[in-house]
């Protein structure tokens, strides 16, 4: 029979027993090292991490971009992404200020901020209250003093 690849057994150099929970936490590590999982943690804007629910991604099968990360939330907010902020391995600084192309490593933590929706009627970045006039010349013109 023939491989695509050698096929290698990798010997551990400790010792592991399910009865008495030795060592199955480096062997767990040890796993999601061979497979290549990227877990990604978000974060809410205001508020902790959160550690319980990480999403997972492979990074021989996809990859692991902050794009396929907001894919995986929503399909749609890819298109509603103004900016996102990185902490962990993949950031240079904390937080780290990274568009759609960022690639993520195993435990970092994303924040998606995403673009402010319009109002309409609206002017730019400045909200239209006011009815007044838009042009100056078009203001009515008030009587003159009387002395």
């Amino acid at each position: 029979m023939l491989l695509a690849k050698p096929y290698q057994v990798h010997r551990l150099k400790y010792f592991i027993s399910p009865l008495k929970q030795l060592n199955l936490d480096r062997l767990l590590a040890k796993m999601w090292e061979e497979m290549g999982l990227v877990r990604v943690y978000t974060k809410p804007q205001g508020q902790q991490p959160d550690f319980t629910d990480p999403a997972v991604f492979s990074a021989g099968r996809g990859g692991c971009m902050v794009e396929d990360f907001c894919n995986h939330i929503h399909r749609n907010l890819v298109k509603d992404v103004k900016y996102v902020l990185v902490w962990g391995k993949s950031a240079r600084h904390y937080p780290q200020h990274c568009g759609l192309s960022h690639i993520l490593q195993d435990e970092d933590v994303v924040q998606v901020v995403k673009k402010k929706e319009r109002e309409e009627g609206a002017k730019g970045r400045f909200k239209s209250h006011s009815t007044a006039p838009a042009r100056i010349s078009d203001r009515v013109k008030k009587a003159p003093l009387k002395t």
